[in-house]
């Protein structure tokens, strides 16, 4: 962390040295050169001109060695009671004003306290000098800028608090760690948000209506379309086991009842032919006649059973999903040149998307 310091972001701007009265009483021309780099330092805009002006008119006391208004108008200006101040130029001798930039109440409390040190009021210069170490631990005072006096009553101070100064050092770097973790979370939670937003934006819900006579159909139809798949092939499967078989049979049966019983005559008036054996016949035809009433039975009824069990499970839609392409992130920013004449000259500008 780098150290500020009453100079503030102004490395030129120099103040004079606070030790005793006759080092305090800087001559005209050196009040003017502080207040002119001042002015310069405000024109950066590090701080509003109306706080800057509030600072100024308390500086201007402090170079003049005129400590004790100096250290009223510090006071007035760093007192949290008083409003802060307004924006545009002020009555600002009359007027004091809260400071709100924290440079400048950084710089501020420097000087009180080297005014205050100049004045032999070492506990009040102390309690300026705690605020500053409290809320920059890593202030170190500039040589350039304070006197000798100064910066021991710094170090002192410094040493009284170092064991708090070090828990504040630590408790600070803890929330650093604590808010970058944070913010590293919150990251991630973002990724995944995206993460899911391109998942489910990738998938496409499809609704599709059933109806009560397409489950009305053999074969497993029914189930099928609730979406059960095995009983669906279940039922498929075993009708049509039982179905062909009963088919086959059925036209065993036929061909064997169409048998012609009667020898066949002889030819040339020779003995008579070999007559059929009709007790396997009989045997043949009962077997397949079985065997068809069985199959035709067992069809019927896992044909009924798979009907029953479609309607009652019956399921009024089904939802899928597919997937489908997720839309591409919009192009970054881009820019470009646009010429174009009009009356009296040319057109110039510049066209960009974002």
């Amino acid at each position: 962390m780098a150290a500020r310091t009453p100079g503030g972001n102004c490395p030129g701007a120099r103040f004079p040295s606070v030790g005793s009265s006759r080092a305090l009483l800087a001559p005209r021309r050196l009040v003017a050169a502080v207040a002119s780099a001042l002015a310069l330092c405000g024109a950066g805009g590090l701080a509003r001109a109306d706080d800057m002006q509030q600072f100024e008119v308390a500086k201007t006391r402090f170079d003049a060695g005129h400590y004790e208004e100096a250290v009223t108008r510090f006071a007035a200006m760093l007192d949290p009671a008083n409003a802060p101040c307004e924006r545009g130029a002020t009555d600002a001798a009359s007027k004091p004003c809260r400071l709100t930039e924290p440079d400048l109440v950084e710089r501020a409390r420097g000087l009180a306290a080297a005014a205050l040190v100049a004045l032999r009021r070492t506990s009040e210069a102390d309690a300026y000098i705690e605020q500053i170490l409290l809320d920059n631990p890593a202030y170190a005072p500039n040589p350039a800028v304070f006197q000798p006096e100064v910066i021991d009553r710094f170090s002192a101070v410094r040493a009284r608090m170092r064991a708090r100064i070090e828990e504040m050092t630590r408790q600070k770097a803890e929330a650093q760690r604590a808010e970058r973790l944070r913010i590293e979370r919150s990251r991630e939670d973002e990724r995944r948000w995206i993460a899911d937003l391109q998942r489910l934006a990738g998938r496409e819900r499809v609704v599709e209506r059933n109806s009560r006579w397409v489950a009305m159909l053999p074969f497993g139809v029914g189930q099928f379309q609730n979406g059960d798949a095995g009983l669906g092939w279940f039922f498929l499967v075993s009708q049509a086991v039982a179905g062909g078989t009963s088919i086959v049979s059925a036209l065993a049966l036929s061909s064997y009842e169409n048998v012609d019983v009667a020898p066949a005559p002889p030819a040339g008036g020779g003995a008579r032919g070999q007559s059929v054996d009709i007790e396997a016949l009989n045997r043949r035809i009962g077997t397949a006649a079985a065997v068809n009433r069985v199959a035709f039975g067992a069809f019927a009824t896992l044909v009924a059973a798979g009907i029953a069990h479609a309607q009652i499970t019956f399921i009024p839609q089904t939802v899928a999903f597919r997937s489908r392409p997720v839309p591409r992130p919009p192009p970054g920013f881009t820019a470009a040149p646009a010429i174009s004449a009009v009356p009296g000259g040319f057109y110039a500008g510049l066209v960009g998307r974002f």
